[in-house]
């Protein structure tokens, strides 16, 4: 079994990005910190063919419940989405957290 959960889209990037940015907060969670790859790779001279945004999300209350038990599971946080484009579709990713 994948330690990667990968949902498919029937919407585009753009839309999935609204969405997920929505959704975020409706769950307590907050982003702290977004990415588009494809922007940062093109400007250190590295074409990438399909797109690639990655959030980093958390819930401080549950990051810290997370720490006070195991602060080798720093190394995993916060939560990383990934919304990215592969052969035309758009898909939805993230780490399983059960795995770690």
């Amino acid at each position: 079994m994948s330690d990667l959960y990968i949902k498919d889209s029937s919407l585009g990037i753009n839309e999935v990005i609204e969405k997920l940015k929505e959704a975020v907060p409706n769950n307590q969670f907050g982003i702290l910190h977004s990415y588009d790859i494809k922007q940062t790779l093109a400007g250190k001279g590295h074409e990438l063919t399909e797109e690639c945004h990655v959030f980093e999300v958390c819930n401080p209350k549950v990051a810290k419940d997370i720490l006070e038990k195991d602060m080798n599971l720093a190394t995993v946080l916060p939560c990383r989405i990934s919304v990215y484009t592969q052969d035309g579709a758009t898909k939805v990713g993230l780490a399983l957290p059960s795995k770690h």
